[in-house]
């Protein structure tokens, strides 16, 4: 077999490699407990360095009896050919500078002049098979794997700096819960003209009060009885009345009548609180109320459920009796 203590290496890797990858399943056992910047217990236990000697010593063992092997088998191979074939003979070449860099760092082949030294005894159909060693590369990059294995092993089973499997899922877990939440806001604040509607509950109406007191009052009265601004608790409306059209002129506002646009320092969620606020107050007839503005409005849309729950849909009613 070609390069047969190559071959023995690789397997015996392969395995240490593989098992260090197996021993991290049992992400539960007590070593994992160990905090972090502690020396874990597993260094305190005499087996953990006898099991370390005896990984060693195998690994020499098998290292050189890969080498004694090799040695053997081309010593074999070499006589073989010779024997059998003794007009076999390389031409010697002039290697330029390329070729000697190629040879030796990138693919280590033997010179034509040499081939003869690592001839197998293998002949199918006049094709010789030589033992090459493997490319320096692919060498020093398995060897890398291999300190990274310990690297591996040391950091996630032995120290616990590294994060764990299981850490690393609840992480994200959390990460995309609180994505979702942050989507499930914006969606929440994602108000329209056309989508709006109502708000009943006393948390809503209690939020739109207090944006209402500090940026409304000013005009319309910290009653909504007005001053500047046009009274809000009649049914009288200059813009028209309803949920719809109070959070229209809210957000766009009617500069030319003196109400500003409020969409650039409220968002559409404070302004439906606010709106629903406005039309919370219908009928509430403060003290110094502001004579009517505007148009008598009748919202068509009210219906007997939102004026049993509502008690600015009530007023609306009571004006549309009137």
């Amino acid at each position: 077999m070609k390069n047969r203590y190559r071959i023995i290496q690789i397997i015996m890797l392969c395995l240490f490699a593989t098992g260090s990858l197996m021993a991290q399943a049992p992400a539960d056992t007590a070593a994992m407990a160990a905090p972090t910047g502690e020396i874990p217990t597993i260094f305190y236990n005499w087996s953990f360095y006898y099991i370390s000697f005896l990984f060693i010593v195998m690994f020499i063992a098998i290292v050189v009896m890969a080498r004694v092997i090799k040695t053997i088998t081309k010593g074999m191979s070499l006589a073989d050919a010779i024997k059998e074939d003794t007009t076999f003979k390389a031409e010697v070449s002039t290697e330029s500078f390329w070729q000697v860099i190629d040879r030796k760092f990138l693919t280590k082949a033997v010179p034509i002049e040499q081939e003869a030294d690592v001839l197998l005894n293998h002949d199918y159909d006049g094709i010789r098979e030589l033992d090459n060693a493997l490319p320096p590369w692919w060498v020093w990059g398995f060897y890398i794997t291999i300190i990274f294995a310990f690297v591996y092993f040391f950091n996630y089973q032995v120290l616990h700096t590294g994060v764990s499997q299981a850490q690393e899922y609840t992480n994200e877990v959390a990460q995309a819960a609180a994505q979702q939440t942050e989507r499930n806001s914006k969606i929440a604040d994602m108000v329209t003209p056309e989508t709006v509607t109502l708000l009943t509950t006393p948390e809503g109406i209690s939020a739109g009060k207090e944006t209402f007191i500090k940026n409304c009052a000013a005009c319309h009265g910290q009653n909504g009885e007005g001053i500047v601004g046009p009274n809000l608790t009649d049914e009288f409306w200059i813009h028209g009345g309803g949920i719809k059209n109070v959070f229209t002129t809210v957000t766009n506002g009617y500069p030319t009548k003196g109400m500003i646009s409020w969409k650039s320092q409220l968002s559409p969620k404070k302004i439906q609180e606010v709106a629903s606020f406005v039309l919370s107050l219908q009928g509430t007839k403060p003290a110094n109320g502001k004579a009517p503005q505007g148009d008598a409005w009748v919202d068509t849309t009210v219906t007997k459920d939102s004026i049993a729950t509502n008690p600015a849909a009530d007023s609306i009613v009571t004006a549309e009796k009137k």
